[in-house]
């Protein structure tokens, strides 16, 4: 009974909200088409998720990154796509292949359960695309992941990465040993995470003989930038926060 009681509250407390940002119409998300006053807070930063969809600048960014490339968007129907830890949000956009396969290591609701680091019963270059949004920070073996997604794809074909980066590091802060919850949250920023990537991340993807274009912020028009909310509004000041957000397409 409390339950539903909440539940209730919780939708009219949405449905408040939404109307009290309808106007004026300053921001708008590109993956719903909420536009409105402003986007509200998340646990990191300020005014960057949608109140209808709960984007956040890394779900806008990487679907502009994709709808803004007329060789990937006009050709999505004939590719062969694995998008791991799917969004949902995302999915409307490229379940329009014929040959989109959903993954991850734990969810129920994907097609399939996989190992993004030891990817065995997928033959090499079977996918024109691999989506993989914040996944590699989660992986006990990254550099391994990176070497399977290369495997994996046809020649051409294309990885879309994103990593959580703290602001002005250039290298990889990792540690792989038994720390608990509490102290990976601390170090790491997340309490599943094995590492916060730096700059070099570009050079892991390099090595692994990728080429590697980067979409973000600077790279995009500002009123496209400033409407989309591809960066935070204000700046986040925790010591692990990612402000720039970039979307590498490792090919």
């Amino acid at each position: 009974m409390i339950e539903n009681i909440l539940i209730l509250l919780n939708r009219i407390y949405r449905q408040v909200l939404l109307m009290y940002l309808r106007y004026p119409k300053i921001v708008k998300c590109n993956i719903c088409n909420w536009n409105g006053r402003r986007f509200i807070d998340d646990n990191w930063l300020k005014m960057v998720s949608c109140p209808n969809c709960y984007s956040g600048i890394r779900h806008r960014l990487l679907l502009f990154s994709i709808m803004d490339e007329p060789i990937l968007i006009n050709n999505i129907k004939n590719k062969r796509i694995l998008h791991f830890a799917p969004e949902s949000f995302l999915i409307p956009y490229l379940n329009t292949s014929k040959n989109y396969v959903t993954a991850d290591y734990y969810r129920k609701d994907v097609d399939i359960n996989l190992d993004i680091s030891n990817m065995n019963d997928i033959s090499d270059c079977e996918y024109d695309m691999v989506i993989a949004s914040d996944v590699l920070e989660h992986v006990y073996d990254d550099i391994k992941a990176i070497y399977e997604l290369n495997r994996i794809l046809k020649i051409g074909g294309i990885a879309i990465l994103t990593v959580p980066q703290k602001d002005n590091l250039n290298k990889t802060i990792e540690d792989l040993s038994d720390l608990s919850s509490e102290e990976r949250r601390i170090k790491l920023g997340q309490k599943d995470h094995y590492r916060i990537y730096g700059y070099d991340f570009y050079d892991k993807l390099t090595k692994a003989q990728f080429n590697v274009h980067i979409i973000d912020a600077k790279t995009v028009d500002k009123f496209i930038s400033s409407k989309y909310v591809l960066i935070p509004p204000i700046l986040g000041f925790h010591p692990m926060v990612t402000n720039y957000r970039k979307i590498y397409h490792a090919i």
